[in-house]
């Protein structure tokens, strides 16, 4: 079901599902509402008027035509509301006239923003569940139905989705440009090369990168338009980050930085403008809904965030309705609460105080979590901290050196940092270090479709990247055998929700 959101004082409207978030309907209808903390709810600049209410506009959700009250130090301009950065990025040099795609390929979700490119306005914003998933959750999937001849098959499923992106977008034939970030089996298939050889040792791309007519790319746009995916530094290592990191800047900076991207994969990087390592800890679709019974994307009808109080678990939802499941920050705030109220140990067993229900945890319904599930949680925040640990360490740094830690992802805008830091998944490094990037592989093919000296940074902080195998690298092994459990926190200390 659509509802009318109109903004005042602008007057502009946009019509937009239901658990729609202001923040991301305003983006849709050309309307700035700051949000510097990437849509978390902690910063409290996005406060708009709705009715009697001053409401923040990212954790508020659309469930009916709603007048919009935007401050008007917030209505001057328009930006994309899940930009962090609000400097520029570089000089107006657009890629083509006309109108512009700015396109993130994930393993699980397609992303796309529609650009002006007369002056590098957002127009609106799409995304849809990567049509591939039916042939497998990860990239390892992906690349042995290739392998099995499938490659022509994964290809049409992911030009079905982004085409299907492209007519809910009426540009069509007005399409003269298209920049395309995603890993590095996405954008491979994305132009129909084989990934399976990416697999074997020494695990680099069959093409680094690719610039293409429309015509020969398969989408829906003007035949002559150009359409250029982000390079990639190796198997899995992709172009996302390479976006990744030049719009968060470490390409720029001083200061050695860490980013992390969460999702199907947890890729890493750490460095500054004279030097960039990076590497990829496969840490599978646990955050994504995937492996667990009550999981399930963030989408209305799932629960964003828990904490539990005198042994009962409160949360919200997204879009303020009955819960339908658990996302991977709902799940991270569980297991961080369950063992902070001592219903869980160290290793994710249930302790002899939990109250289970056919052995699982039950947060409402028949949503829990059971044992073997949150082993599976355990196993996975392990192998994204030991990638971290491990770039530190072979750079002979410690966590307390960096400058900033960067934290990229559509999934990362809604992590509760303090239950992250408590079940082990991100270094303990005070909250002023961490930055959250929202999703900045799209802003980064959003930049690049604008600005010629952004598009020459990617070139830059590309041939200064190395590539660390953890798969060969003794620290890592060191690192993950030592990260399987939840290390110890002060019992007094209680993640904060957002309600």
């Amino acid at each position: 079901m659509g509802f009318t959101v109109r903004f005042l004082p602008s007057g502009k409207g946009v019509v937009v599902d239901a658990g729609t978030s202001v923040s991301d309907a305003a983006k849709s209808a050309g309307v700035q509402i700051a949000t510097p903390c990437g849509g978390t709810g902690r910063c409290g600049r996005c406060v708009v008027q709705i009715g009697d209410d001053r409401l923040l506009a990212c954790v508020t959700y659309v469930d009916r035509d709603m007048t919009v009250n935007v401050p008007e130090v917030d209505g001057s301009k328009v930006i994309a509301a899940v930009d962090y950065l609000e400097s520029d990025v570089g000089d107006f040099d657009p890629l083509s006239s006309g109108l512009g795609l700015a396109v993130d390929i994930g393993t699980t979700t397609v992303a796309a923003d529609l650009i002006d490119m007369s002056d590098g306005r957002c127009i609106s914003s799409f995304s849809d569940v990567n049509g591939q998933k039916v042939l497998g959750d990860d990239v390892l999937a992906r690349i042995q139905h290739a392998a099995d001849g499938g490659t022509s098959e994964l290809r049409g499923l992911i030009l079905k989705t982004m085409n299907g992106i492209i007519e809910r977008a009426g540009g069509g034939d007005n399409i003269e440009s298209v920049y395309i970030a995603g890993n590095t089996v996405m954008e491979h298939l994305f132009v129909g090369v084989d990934p399976t050889p990416i697999r074997e040792e020494p695990y680099v791309p069959v093409i680094t990168s690719s610039d293409i007519t429309g015509e020969e790319s398969g989408l829906d746009v003007s035949k002559s338009a150009r359409v250029v995916t982000m390079p990639c530094i190796s198997a899995y290592v992709g172009g996302d980050i390479t976006s990744d990191i030049v719009y968060a800047g470490m390409d720029i900076s001083e200061g050695i930085s860490l980013l992390i991207d969460v999702g199907t994969n947890g890729e890493v990087a750490l460095g500054n403008k004279d030097m960039m390592m990076v590497c990829s800890s496969s840490a599978g679709p646990a955050f994504e809904g995937g492996n667990l019974r009550s999981g399930m994307m963030a989408r209305p009808g799932a629960i964003d965030s828990i904490v539990i109080e005198d042994g009962i678990a409160r949360f919200t939802v997204i879009g303020g309705m009955e819960p339908k499941g658990i996302c991977g920050s709902g799940i991270i705030d569980l297991i961080a609460q369950l063992y902070l109220n001592d219903i869980i140990d160290k290793r994710g067993n249930f302790t002899d105080s939990a109250r289970l229900m056919d052995g699982r945890y039950i947060v409402h319904g028949d949503i829990g979590i059971s044992e073997p599930e949150i082993k599976d949680v355990i196993m996975t925040k392990a192998a994204i901290f030991s990638a971290t640990r491990s770039l530190v360490r072979n750079l002979g740094l410690e966590f307390s050196d960096l400058e900033k830690v960067y934290i990229a992802g559509g999934f990362g805008n809604f992590i509760n940092m303090d239950s992250a830091i408590t079940i082990g998944m991100f270094p303990d490094v005070g909250a002023d270090k961490f930055v959250y990037l929202g999703n900045s592989s799209l802003a980064g093919a959003r930049a690049a479709l604008v600005s010629g000296s952004f598009r020459e940074r990617i070139d830059d902080a590309f041939a200064k990247m190395t590539y660390l195998d953890l798969s060969s690298d003794p620290v890592f092994y060191d690192e993950y055998t030592s990260a399987q459990f939840i290390p110890h926190t002060d019992s007094a200390l209680f993640p904060s929700v957002r309600f």
